[in-house]
């Protein structure tokens, strides 16, 4: 009878050994640390980002979108046939609203293209939403600079401490590239796309703007 017992013992203590076994091999679930991604990780509807010199700088949020026809040789030309040149101007800008009415106070950042009109009149020419939105076909741009300041894209910012940088300078081989181009909305198309270029200050020091990206309404 001892006997018999003790060999029910040894049983149930293998039993046991064994279920212990199994359960220490069995992994646990493996819980993954998802990771919070807060709205300044997020790119708005529209925005610009990049890095000018060492420093990242975003602009983002609701732009003003805006277009012009510029004619500055119109004061000049009082009657008569003449040849000169106006330019398309299509641009949107992120600013900083103020005041009760929340009125536009500084421009932070804007994004422009621009394309010279050759026109033989003084009376202007009707400037189109389809002249702007043709204007802003997808293709590498060079920049406004120069003789050539009323042609190509043109570049503001605003750097952590406030101070005005813009691409008015030289832009050897710099460019904007538009790579899509939304639909024609009547007031504005959305761009997307790159810039590479060299940004000034207002006493002519220039720092480098790179890995820059844009979405943004301009203006048509």
């Amino acid at each position: 009878m001892k006997k018999t017992n003790a060999i029910n013992l040894l049983f149930a203590l293998l039993v046991l050994g064994v279920v212990f076994a199994i359960n220490s091999c069995k992994k646990e679930p493996i819980v993954k640390n998802i990771s919070t991604v807060t709205l300044a990780d997020q790119d708005s509807a529209t925005y610009l980002k990049g890095y000018l010199g060492d420093e990242p700088v975003k602009f983002e949020g609701t732009a003003i979108s805006y277009s012009a026809y510029v004619d500055p040789d119109s004061a000049n030309h009082q009657g008569g046939n003449h040849d000169y040149d106006s330019y398309y101007l299509s641009g949107s800008k992120w600013v900083t609203f103020s005041g009760s009415g929340l009125t536009a106070s500084a421009t932070n950042a804007s994004v422009e293209i621009r394309s010279l009109s050759v026109r033989v009149f003084v009376t202007p020419i009707a400037a189109t939403s389809t002249n702007y939105f043709n204007l802003l076909s997808p293709a590498v741009y060079p920049f406004a600079d120069g003789d050539d300041s009323n042609t190509g894209a043109f570049v503001t910012l605003r750097d952590k401490n406030g101070v005005l940088w813009t691409s008015q300078g030289d832009q050897d081989g710099s460019t904007l590239v538009v790579a899509t181009r939304g639909a024609n909305m009547g007031t504005y198309t959305v761009l997307s796309g790159t810039i590479s270029c060299n940004m000034y200050d207002q006493v002519g020091n220039m720092k480098k703007l790179t890995g820059a990206k844009f979405t943004a309404a301009l203006g048509i």
